[in-house]
């Protein structure tokens, strides 16, 4: 990965001595080889494995965030500006693409939609663009350069670009940093979900809290709308249990299952493939339902574990371009 974007390092040792717990202790609750987190312990793992992060973070009862710091990587170098006839300087088209690393047509086309401010243009019709505009694609640069994920995502990372739009860097600021929080809030949510769907295929035993919640209560908790959830329920994903007075009621089962949907959903199965997988697997053949989710196109096998791991592959990227987002944000402040 390019230096200018940054880096995450491994940050274990802090945690195990505020927990009290040593590395052989730690890779025996995390069922990790010794050798394997010294790796990490060290932050001499090259690719650290996410499911092996996910089992770290189970055993020491902590977030991501705290045994995973980001360290900024150095500006990008500016393209040198060229000067009008009043001394102003600019940009043209092709120095901002080859700066972004995008064909031209790509910069116009940002432009087009709207983007970014309005560029003005010489008499001979070639855009001039500033250091602002310069800026803004950047930043629309770092929301396109990583996967879709779903709505809430990409529209909290637009409402940055729209902030810098009018160059309200304030604005701007705030939006990135609530961007970062989704996304955190989002990861959380991810590896508590990977950690069922684990559980679901290997038939272990659910984790149970005892609460309850309302149909909103419910959407709330997985950050969609109550509408979704009736989807889900009519297209027979997921059976809720009522009360008398007809509301919805979610205990911990209904939940998880919930859980594992939104994941599923998020790895773009699609309704009929996941309404098949939970029809055979809710008949005890767990097996099955893993290669239900893939049918017809059985080549294309994708166990459950995989689909949570995929996801939080994409969370990761997302989270390296948001942390790359605020550090422009900062920058121009």
């Amino acid at each position: 990965m390019p230096e200018q974007w940054g880096h995450f390092d491994i940050i274990l040792g802090s945690v195990m001595s505020r927990k009290g717990i040593d590395s052989g202790k730690l890779a025996q609750l995390a069922h990790v080889q010794r050798s394997q987190l010294n790796l990490y312990i060290t932050n001499e793992i090259k690719r650290p494995d996410l499911g092996v992060l996910a089992r770290i973070c189970t055993a020491l009862a902590c977030d991501i965030g705290e045994i995973m710091k980001f360290i900024p990587g150095e500006s990008p170098a500016k393209p040198k500006p060229i000067l009008n006839t009043s001394g102003e300087a600019f940009y043209r088209t092709g120095q901002i693409a080859q700066e972004l690393g995008v064909h031209p047509n790509t910069i116009r086309f940002y432009e087009k939609i709207g983007l970014i401010s309005p560029v003005e243009r010489t008499e001979n019709r070639y855009r001039q663009f500033t250091y602002r505009h310069l800026t803004q694609l950047r930043v629309c640069r770092l929301i396109f350069g990583t996967p879709y994920t779903n709505r809430t995502l990409r529209n909290t990372a637009f409402s940055v670009a729209a902030a810098l739009k009018s160059w309200d860097v304030e604005l701007a600021l705030t939006n990135a940093e609530a961007y970062q929080h989704l996304l955190e809030k989002e990861y959380a949510s991810a590896l508590e979900t990977a950690s069922l769907l684990k559980n679901w295929t290997e038939k272990g035993q659910l984790p149970g809290t005892g609460n309850v919640y309302s149909h909103k209560e419910a959407a709330s908790l997985l950050g969609v709308t109550p509408e979704v959830l009736r989807n889900w329920e009519r297209n027979g994903l997921i059976c809720v249990p009522r009360q008398p007075d007809q509301s919805r009621v979610y205990g911990d089962e209904e939940i998880a299952r919930l859980r594992i949907i939104y994941m599923l959903r998020q790895n773009h199965y699609s309704i009929s493939a996941i309404q098949r997988s939970m029809l055979i697997f809710d008949s005890g053949n767990s097996a099955g339902a893993v290669l239900a989710l893939n049918q017809p196109a059985a080549d294309l096998e994708i166990e459950f574990v995989s689909a949570g791991d995929h996801w939080l592959d994409t969370l990761a990227s997302l989270t390296i371009s948001a942390a790359a987002i605020k550090q422009i944000v900062v920058e121009i402040r």
